[in-house]
Parts: structure tokens; sequence; C-alpha cells
């Protein structure tokens, strides 16, 4: 559906004249008053609003206002007389009207005000599309690492449950087997349900967790509170699931997290900031031409901060790039940093009061630092 250009003009002949002129080019509203054409706004797609300032009961600029206050992606356009120029001009400063053309306009120049004022319009229009797909990515990509996280909770528990269920079959033969024997042997059936009596108490701490687990994920995201987290354990944690992945076998990581910095957050969220820089560092060093990629990861206390770096000799990243790095998709190419993983990272960081730059060393070294306020006051190394 395309969108329309209203005309708003208290003069008929001018209604006339504007949708013969411009009806070839643009699908054309025309109204008689501020009034009628805001009741036109709420039934069509407005792209443009062009409008005569002089007009019983509703000049031009007010009616572009309250389009400003209702519609604010619809491109705004006034068209007055010399007489009111200074009227205009307060208009366009304070932000009401993108532009205006004084009376009487000339054909060209008005189809060709008009065509760039749709352009805009549908260039925004796409642009917010953009940004909701973005959104949408960002919620998947946000739910997949729960899930991920999840599953990974839920191994262990299930595991448990299994090998004892297992342990409990395995009893109750060998237990029915001592006490059908021709001389019961009642001291081993006891030993056998001894064991079967753990085997269950291991199996209800196993449903126990997962109860623990659902009820967890069933809670409102205000309710998860923060709890001190380790950085050198939050790499741990993503190594596994890099490696669960195959991501890990693509580079040779070096990792050094004898300092074992604690911040105060939910292990999600730094599992997932680790994760994500891990998996960039990784896919970014793959692609190095000379098939010897290295990632070195660090924890360290710095100025009394906590922090993570995770670096990689990867395609080198050009400096008037580095400040895309972080916006999704914003370089171009998988390998350089693209994706949403490092936009979604960067947001973490700083709703968790720190900060995740980006560098570029001589020797064409990436690295990204993770900067986060500590838990507890850490001494800062001499």
């Amino acid at each position: 559906m395309k969108a329309h250009v209203l005309f708003v003009d208290d003069e008929e002949p001018n209604l006339v004249v504007f949708e013969a002129m411009c009806g070839d080019d643009f699908p054309v509203l025309t109204a008689s008053s501020g009034a009628d054409g805001l009741a036109l706004m709420k039934e069509h797609e407005i792209g443009v609003v062009l409008t005569d300032q002089r007009m019983p009961g509703m000049t031009g600029i007010e009616l572009l206002e309250k389009v400003e206050s209702e519609y604010p992606e619809t491109i705004r356009l006034l068209i007055t007389a010399y007489s009111d120029l200074q009227a205009a001009e307060d208009a366009i400063n304070r932000g009401h009207v993108r532009r205006y053309m004084r009376k009487p306009w000339e054909p060209e120049v008005l189809r060709a005000e008009l065509r760039d004022a749709i352009d805009l319009y549908n260039l925004n229009t796409r642009v917010k599309e953009l940004e909701q797909r973005l959104l949408d990515t960002e919620r998947a990509y946000s739910l997949s690492v729960v899930a991920s996280g999840l599953a990974d909770e839920l191994r262990n528990p299930v595991g448990w449950i299994r090998n004892n269920l297992t342990v409990i079959e395995t009893s109750v033969g060998a237990a029915a087997s001592a006490l059908q024997e021709s001389s019961p042997d009642v001291t081993r059936a006891r030993g056998i349900l001894a064991q079967m009596d753990t085997a269950v108490t291991d199996a209800r701490d196993g449903v126990k967790r997962i109860l623990e687990l659902t009820e967890e994920m069933a809670r409102a995201p205000e309710e998860v509170e923060a709890e001190i987290v380790d950085l050198a354990d939050a790499v741990r944690v993503a190594l596994r699931k890099a490696e669960s992945s195959g991501l890990r076998g693509r580079a040779l990581i070096e990792v050094a997290t004898g300092i074992e910095p604690k911040v105060l957050a939910t292990r999600t969220n730094i599992v997932q900031i680790a994760l994500n820089l891990l998996a960039n560092a990784i896919q970014r060093a793959a692609g190095r031409a000379e098939g010897q990629g290295v990632v070195r990861v660090t924890t360290a206390i710095l100025n009394g901060k906590a922090v993570l770096d995770v670096s990689d000799n990867g395609p080198p990243i050009g400096k008037d790039q580095l400040s895309n790095v972080f916006k999704p998709f914003g370089v171009g190419g998988r390998l350089q940093g693209a994706g949403v993983g490092l936009a979604i990272s960067k947001r973490i960081a700083e709703e968790l009061g720190g900060e995740l730059v980006v560098s570029a060393s001589d020797d064409k070294e990436t690295r990204f630092r993770l900067t986060l306020p500590p838990a507890a006051q850490d001494e800062t190394p001499t």
C-alpha cells in the first residue's frame, strides 16, 4: 500500500488544481480544512501533509503541530505567502515543518519537493521495519541462549535420575533373587535395599532440581535477582558451550584466568557475554588466511574494575570501522564482527554499569574488553 499525499487548503480551486497537477505522480487526498485533514489521516496512510498557512478555524501551522504530535512519521510541508514567512520560519525552527514553499508554487518544484518528501517517508518507514526485525532477531537470539543454558542445567539432574533409575531397576531384581533362594540371604537383600534407598534419594534430588529450574523459568524477568558471579568461571562455562557447539576446534585458544574477578550480575548474562565474545573471536580467528588463528582470553582486576579481555588475530578491522562493530550488522562480513551478538553484549554490559569496547593493535590483534564494577573491593595489582 502506497502512502498518500494530503493537500489541505480552504480554497476549492486550489484543491482541484493540485489534484490535476500531482494526481498522476502520487496517490492524492485533499481536504478543505484542518479538521477534515485530520479525519482523513485516521482513515489512510499519509506520508506527506502539504497545507496552506492561512485557513479559517485552524491555521496550517496549527494543523501541522497536531500532525507532528499524533503522526510523527508523516513529513510536513507548508505553503505560505510572502507575508507569512516569519510564521513559517518559526514553525521550521520548532521542528513542526520540514520545509515551506511560497505561493504561487511552480509545478515542477512542487512535484520535486513532494517526491523527495515521499522518498524520505518511505526510507524512514523502511528503517523502522528493519529496527523491528533486529529487535525480533535479538529476542530470538536471547531465547536461544536461555534455552541452551536451561538444557545444560537440566542435563545433570536428568542424568542423575536416569542413572539412579537404572540402579533401582537392577537392585530390585537382585534383592528379589536374594530372597527367593532356598536359603534366603536377608543380609544381602538388606544391603541391596540400602543401595536402592540411596538411589531413590539421589533421584529425588534430581527431580527437585528440575522443579527449581522450571520455577525460575516461570518467574518474571524483574524477579531474577543478581548474584556474585566469577568472571573466570563464566569463561569456563562459555568455553564448554563453545566446545559443544563445535566452535572451539576452529582456533587455538589460550586462556589465562588465574585472577578471578567477581561481579554482581545474573550468571546467565555474564555467560552470554563471554560466549558472544568467544564465538566472535573464534569465527574471526578461523578466517585468518595463514590458518594460524589464535584467541586469547584473560581475566584481571584493573583500576579496581573486573576485566575480561578476548583477543584474536583474525582479519583486521579498519580504524574507521571500529565504531560500527557494536551496531547490529554494522561491519560487513560475518568474520568482521557482524550480527547482533556483540550489540546485545554491549547493551547488557552497560545495563550492569560497565562497558564493552574494542581496540586494534599494531600487530593486527583485535581486543574486546569487558569492564564491570566489582562485587567486592578488590585490590588493584601493582
